[in-house]
């Protein structure tokens, strides 16, 4: 009976282990939704905060996030020979660094340090990593080994036109296929064979110049937002489906997006800062127009990013540079059902786990644990107190740890009940 016993305790221990599994292979988990598919995770904090496993303070600068696959880690980061290049860095899950690649060239101008996040995919069981330097180089790498497979120059082939910001986006890859968007004269979005880097699609120009967002995929269609519109292309051919002016759809925005879009079924929310405000649209039945369900002009988040849960948006919006609320919308109606000051925090970066929200404020560097519902609900929080830099990286959450980077150090956290 002991035995028996003893063996329904490791099925039971396995079985938690499993359900904290997931790795997380591109910017803000599946799809870039903000959401981490996790449980078992703590709903309420030490008073004194989380003390974290491991943190490595010898990354180099960056905003990327970390994405996590089987055993290792990996981020972009400032090189560690020659500053004026980006480089991946791959760390064992006890922060310990196993390679370093030098990929491209920095965004040498405003804000110079890497911004966009690796992504990982598997090709034909090889795993690889695509990542696109501020400069707009698109660099695929091997994953176990470091090695540079190919490298690809939007900027300069398509005749880009970027913001003052440079390249920011973190690359989707489907069927073979990665995807870019140089915005450039010659083309606005651009398929790349994963295998070898030969051209599969180029999509026509739109006239636009780069927004700083990472596009999302429904159904057949590759979904991007750009300085002025929302447009969506077939992940097969790049033939343009659909387009809005979203710049126009609401409020006075300044050309500056930074937003993942929210997809549920077929409605698609976009949002953006600097009072620009949110859409709703629902993508016809037949794919090839979009219609306006509702608008919101109170959340504009920065560049942290949204999260839908439970029927709800949560975000934070923008009243300058340096402040912002927290809010909840219903998704439904678009009705703003709270619009709350955390106190002495601004606004910053957010995602969610195991039914809970997760916001990293930019100003302190806090991070709290929230509550979804009706009032803004902060159960724990505490400060970041390692790295360098803006509170600009956008956490992560595999496996019960939670992994938080503040520019050149990452620290990991877990989460996991006891």
């Amino acid at each position: 009976m002991k035995f028996q016993h003893y063996f329904i305790f490791l099925a039971a221990a396995f079985s938690v282990y499993k359900a904290n599994a997931e790795d997380v292979t591109r910017f803000r988990g599946i799809n870039s939704q903000g959401k981490f598919n996790e449980s078992g995770l703590l709903k309420k904090w030490p008073d004194a905060g989380l003390t974290p496993k491991w943190v490595n303070k010898d990354l180099g600068e960056g905003w990327s996030s970390v994405i996590k696959v089987k055993d290792r880690l990996y981020l972009n980061c400032l090189d560690a020979t020659d500053k004026n290049k980006e480089s991946i860095v791959c760390l064992d899950l006890n922060g310990k660094k196993i390679w370093q690649t030098t990929t491209g060239k920095i965004w040498a101008k405003t804000f110079p340090s890497p911004r966009s996040t690796p992504t990982y995919v598997e090709d034909n069981g090889t795993g690889k990593l695509v990542v696109l330097t501020g400069s707009g180089e698109v660099c695929c790498l091997d994953s176990q080994s470091g090695n540079l497979l190919w490298k690809k120059d939007i900027d300069k082939t398509y005749k880009g036109k970027t913001g003052v910001w440079g390249y920011s986006e973190s690359l989707v890859t489907r069927d073979g296929k990665v995807f870019a968007t140089p915005c450039g004269q010659l083309a606005s979005i651009v398929a790349f064979n994963l295998k070898d880097g030969s051209v599969a699609w180029e999509a026509p120009s739109n006239g636009d110049r780069c927004a700083y967002v990472s596009p999302v995929v429904y159904k057949n269609q590759l979904i991007q937002v750009t300085g002025t519109y929302v447009f969506a292309v077939d992940i097969a051919s790049g033939k343009l489906l659909w387009k809005d002016n979203y710049a126009k759809a609401v409020g006075s925005g300044k050309d500056i997006n930074c937003i993942v879009p929210l997809l549920k079924d077929n409605q698609l929310f976009v949002t953006s800062g600097y009072n620009h405000g949110s859409v709703m649209y629902e993508i016809q039945p037949d794919g090839k127009s979009v219609k306006i369900l509702w608008t919101n002009e109170d959340l504009d988040p920065h560049h942290g990013g949204v999260v839908k849960l439970n029927g709800n948006i949560y975000g934070s919006n923008w009243l300058n540079n340096k402040a912002g609320n927290w809010l909840n919308l219903d998704w439904k109606t678009g009705k703003t059902i709270y619009n709350e000051a955390w106190e002495k925090m601004g606004k910053g970066v957010i995602i969610t786990a195991d039914d809970m929200l997760y916001l990293y404020e930019e100003k302190r560097g806090t991070l709290g644990l929230v509550k979804p519902g009706n009032k803004l609900e902060v159960v724990s929080q505490f400060r970041i107190n390692y790295g360098s830099r803006q509170h600009w990286s956008h956490p992560t959450i595999s496996d019960g740890i939670l992994y938080v980077r503040h520019g050149n150090a990452l620290g990991a956290f877990d989460l996991r009940k006891k």
